[in-house]
């Protein structure tokens, strides 16, 4: 099968962690003998990290045409984010017309990529889907157009891959056919994630030796909570932290032992450094990083939400509110403290994590699409 990938969220050397759920699963459609081709717009204003070698190993064809980007404001009724749209669109059709690209399906990530592949590609009549994980987007994204226009746009999908039952419920609210819906939450490649030895991840990464280390990965914004985490570790001085990823909030201390981006390779290393895996998100899709702490063995501390129960078993895992400080605090010391408990936790985090092995997921969807293609 000739699989033409719409995604504006895929890795590249300036951004190497940006989409990398989207890189996973791609992959995986490469190695079980699938014809991939990427369309990944990126905007003229983006504002890239610092360059990186290489963002991992790359099995597709990936163009990369530019667009602009008008944000998203409201004038007189009207939103700017369209006229963003608009440009993403004819980048797409002019990839395709100038490379003669020949597929037998779509896929996008998210429902704004499949708007824009319906726009571009309508005339070639190929079944489009649609992976969708963000949760509240749905909502915002149905602002933008009219109640028959997104009705329209819904309805011209083919199939929905849902990462979580909560996705499911939003989408057949939204007017979509829930025949066409299948939940596949977000999992793990083994091959990458996987415990390494401690010891040797904090010399490789100059962690301290002589600390417990709390991490957390994930963009450093008020809806992740990185700040929250900040805040119930500062309590007690015989913890470190450990912050991987970026953002506008500012993620500064004494008990912050590492502070940045790094490449897709680095996290499960950095993961293997650490004792313990904090995420106060206050909503979710299908959280990548828990699968991936999981895989690497960590207890997990996270939001008592229903996406994150959704994906957390109590053997490995202590869900609370996530606004609260000292629920957070009181969790993490639990763990700390009891050296048999989070080995046990760690155990069962690993043997739970089996549960979300990419290969079977991305056939799982496969077999969805092939269905789905021939009704």
């Amino acid at each position: 099968m000739k699989i033409l990938v719409v995604s504006d969220n895929y890795p590249s050397l300036e951004n190497p962690a940006r989409g990398t759920f989207v890189y996973n699963l791609i992959q995986q459609f490469c190695k079980l003998g699938h014809g991939v081709t990427v369309i990944s717009p990126k905007s003229f204003l983006s504002k890239g990290a610092k360059k990186v070698e290489s963002y991992g190993e790359e099995n597709c064809t990936v163009y990369r045409p530019m667009m602009f980007s008008f944000s998203n404001r409201n004038i007189l009724g009207f939103n700017t984010y369209l006229l963003g749209q608009k440009t993403a669109v004819e980048s797409v059709k002019k990839v395709v017309t100038s490379q003669n690209l020949v597929f037998d399906v779509i896929y996008c990530h998210f429902l704004t990529n499949a708007i824009v592949a319906q726009r571009a590609l309508g005339k070639f009549k190929k079944p489009i889907f649609a992976a969708i994980g963000e949760y509240d987007n749905l909502n915002v994204r149905r602002n933008y157009y009219s109640t028959s226009t997104y009705k329209k746009y819904l309805d011209n999908v083919s199939g929905f891959i849902a990462v979580s039952p909560k996705i499911k419920e939003r989408l057949i609210e939204h007017g979509a056919d829930k025949r066409k819906i299948i939940v596949e939450p977000n999992a793990v490649d083994f091959e990458l994630f996987y415990p390494r030895r401690k010891e040797e991840m904090r010399i490789k990464y100059g962690l301290p030796l002589d600390k417990k280390l709390v991490i957390f990965v994930g963009r450093f914004l008020e809806n992740k909570g990185p700040l929250r985490v900040l805040k119930a570790v500062e309590c007690n001085q015989e913890l470190g932290a450990i912050f991987v990823g970026g953002g506008p909030q500012k993620v500064e201390g004494k008990v912050v032992v590492f502070n940045k981006k790094v490449a897709r390779e680095e996290v499960p290393e950095l993961l293997s450094a650490a004792d313990l895996f904090v995420l106060p998100t206050l909503h979710e899709g299908s959280c990548n990083a828990i699968v991936e702490a999981m895989a690497c063995g960590l207890p997990i501390i996270s939001s008592d939400i229903p996406e994150i129960q959704f994906q957390c078993d109590p053997s490995f895992s202590i869900l609370v509110d996530p606004l609260d400080v000292k629920a957070l605090e009181s969790a993490i010391d639990s763990i700390i403290s009891n050296e048999n408990r989070r080995a046990e936790m760690s155990k069962n985090a690993l043997q739970y994590s089996k549960n979300f092995e990419i290969g079977e997921r991305a056939m799982s969807i496969l077999n969805f699409i092939q269905g789905k293609s021939k009704e």
